[in-house]
């Protein structure tokens, strides 16, 4: 009896992995990584390096007002689309975090939007909080930010914008390093 009940629950864990995996491959928000410039964007975002940045208003994972018109005009912004199923995602936020640490005290925001739909919207605070994400996560169900700036669900999309209000750089994916060239870029950004 104890071994068939072990046996029972090693194949609900498999069949839990297995199906965490193929979601993985099939979500869009996940997609692969894509070289991006500072003078261009990658094809899967609506908004491109040079263009102003839209305005919009959601809630934080606490139920609070968010605008980006709060912050624009006053600091340097990252906007960074991610989803809980996204490993990318999941593996860039340490160098998210250390990088919001090291240059909040200078003008520098980093807004992270969460793309999970209703599916997965409640995992988003307890997520959030086992990964002591230390910036703003933004709730976007509806996918209305998606709308204006990330359509396909990319993820992780990161998009810089400076104190003006103009998008200089759209980043899709994310590999070991592209920390480095990315704190080069809000470097410049701050010192401006």
């Amino acid at each position: 009896m104890r071994k068939q009940s072990f046996s029972t629950r090693s194949a609900v864990v498999l069949s839990t992995a297995a199906f965490a995996s193929l979601l993985t491959l099939l979500t869009p928000a996940c997609t692969p990584p894509q070289e991006a410039s500072s003078a261009a964007s990658t094809g899967s975002a609506a908004v491109k390096a040079g263009t102003r940045a839209q305005d919009f208003t959601t809630r934080d994972m606490d139920g609070k007002t968010v605008r980006l018109s709060d912050y624009l005009g006053k600091k340097t912004i990252l906007l960074n689309f991610w989803s809980t199923y996204c490993e990318p995602c999941l593996a860039e936020f340490p160098h998210l975090r250390k990088m919001q640490d090291d240059k909040k005290d200078k003008g520098f925001a980093i807004l992270a939007v969460a793309m999970d739909g209703p599916e997965t919207i409640a995992q988003v605070k307890p997520f959030a909080l086992r990964n002591n994400l230390n910036f703003p996560v933004l709730m976007d169900e509806d996918s209305a930010i998606c709308a204006l700036y990330n359509p396909k669900k990319s993820g992780p999309l990161t998009i810089l914008i400076d104190k003006t209000g103009s998008v200089t750089q759209v980043r899709e994916g994310y590999n070991p390093g592209d920390e480095e060239s990315l704190a080069v870029e809000v470097d410049k950004l701050l010192a401006k």
